[in-house]
C-alpha cells in the first residue's frame, strides 16, 4: 500500500470502514438492528443471529460449560446508508452498496469464563474466514477476510482489542480499501474505543437485560399469559362450536317435526271418502222455516 494511497485515504471519506467494523463484532457476537437492502436478507439471517447471541450470552451469564467451544454461524446483510452512517462519525465513509457477510463464530469457552472472571486475562481468537459480498458499479463482488482478533480484559470488562487482519481476497479496490481500514485501526485505533464500549455493553447489559434471571422471570410470565389466553380461546372456540351445533340441530328437529306433520295432514286428508269430500254443507232447520215464511 503506497503512501500517497493510504495519505488519500485519510483526507477522503472514501474507506469501507464497516468491514472492520463487521468483523470484529460479528467474531464477539454483535449485530445492529436488520433493515431492508437491495441485498435480500436470508431468510433465517435473523434466527441466526438471535441463536448465536443467546449461546453466547448464557456462555457468559452462566460460565458453563467450562470445556468444549462455542459455534454458531452468523450472517448479516447492511444497507448503504447504515454503513455510511457508521463511517461518517470517524470523517470516513463507504464508498459502495450494500454488503452481506457469513462467518462461523468459534471461539473457546474457556476464554469467555476467564476474560470475565480473572483479574487479567488476554486471549487471540482462532482464525475466522468472513465470507462477504458487495455491491458495487459494476454489480456484486466476492470478498473474504480472515482475522484473528486478539482482546485484553481486566476486572471482567474488555480494555483493548486488536483486529489483526491476516489475509484479504476480494477484488480492487474493495481488497485496498479493506487492508488500509484496517491498518488504520491498527496503527489509530480508530474504532477502538467504539468496539471496547460495545464489548462491554454486550457481555455486562444486554445479556443480562435478555437473558439474566429477570429476564427469564418476564418471558416466563409472558409465555403463561400467552398460554392463558390461548386455553381461554380454545375454550371459547369450543364452547361456540357447541351452541353452534345445538342451533343446527335445533333447526334440523324443528324441521323434521314440520315435515311429519305436514305428512300426517296429507295422510288424513287422503283417508277422507270422496262423497264426504265433495258433499255440500248441509241445511239447517232454521234456514229451511226461513225459506217457507218467506214464501
Amino acid at each position: 500500500m503506497s503512501h500517497a494511497l493510504l495519505k488519500q485515504i485519510c483526507r477522503t471519506p472514501n474507506t469501507p470502514t464497516r468491514w472492520v467494523h463487521f468483523a470484529v463484532f460479528t467474531i464477539i457476537g454483535l449485530a445492529v438492528s436488520s433493515q431492508a437492502a437491495a441485498l435480500e436478507a436470508g431468510k433465517d439471517e435473523k434466527a441466526m443471529l438471535s441463536s448465536c447471541e443467546r449461546q453466547l450470552c448464557r456462555q457468559i451469564l452462566d460460565k458453563a460449560p467450562r470445556r468444549g467451544r462455542l459455534k454458531c454461524d452468523l450472517g448479516k446483510t447492511w444497507v448503504e446508508k447504515d454503513i455510511n452512517k457508521g463511517a461518517k462519525s470517524k470523517s470516513i465513509s463507504w464508498g459502495f452498496g450494500d454488503a452481506q457477510c457469513k462467518v462461523q463464530l468459534n471461539l473457546k469457552r474457556q476464554h469467555i469464563i476467564n476474560a470475565l472472571s480473572a483479574p487479567k486475562y488476554e486471549f487471540t481468537a482462532r482464525r475466522h474466514d468472513v465470507n462477504c459480498i458487495v455491491e458495487t458499479s459494476e454489480g456484486t463482488k466476492p470478498l473474504k477476510a480472515s482475522l484473528a482478533p486478539k482482546f485484553k480484559f481486566e476486572g471482567g470488562r474488555a480494555k483493548k482489542v486488536w483486529v489483526q487482519l491476516k489475509d484479504i481476497d476480494g477484488p480492487e479496490p474493495l481488497s485496498s480499501f479493506v487492508w488500509t481500514t484496517a491498518k488504520l485501526e491498527a496503527s489509530l485505533g480508530i474504532f477502538h474505543s467504539a468496539m471496547i464500549k460495545q464489548i462491554n455493553k454486550f457481555a455486562h447489559e444486554k445479556c443480562e437485560r435478555q437473558y439474566g434471571k429477570k429476564a427469564l422471570a418476564r418471558k416466563k410470565r409472558r409465555r403463561l399469559r400467552k398460554q392463558r389466553r390461548e386455553a381461554r380461546e380454545r375454550r371459547q372456540a369450543i364452547l361456540a362450536k357447541r351452541r353452534k351445533a345445538k342451533a343446527a340441530q335445533r333447526a334440523r328437529n324443528k324441521a323434521l317435526r314440520e315435515q311429519r306433520q305436514k305428512a300426517r295432514l296429507e295422510k288424513r286428508g287422503q283417508k277422507q271418502p270422496a262423497s264426504k269430500r265433495n258433499k255440500p254443507p248441509a241445511n239447517d232447520g232454521s234456514s229451511a222455516s226461513a225459506a217457507s215464511e218467506k214464501q
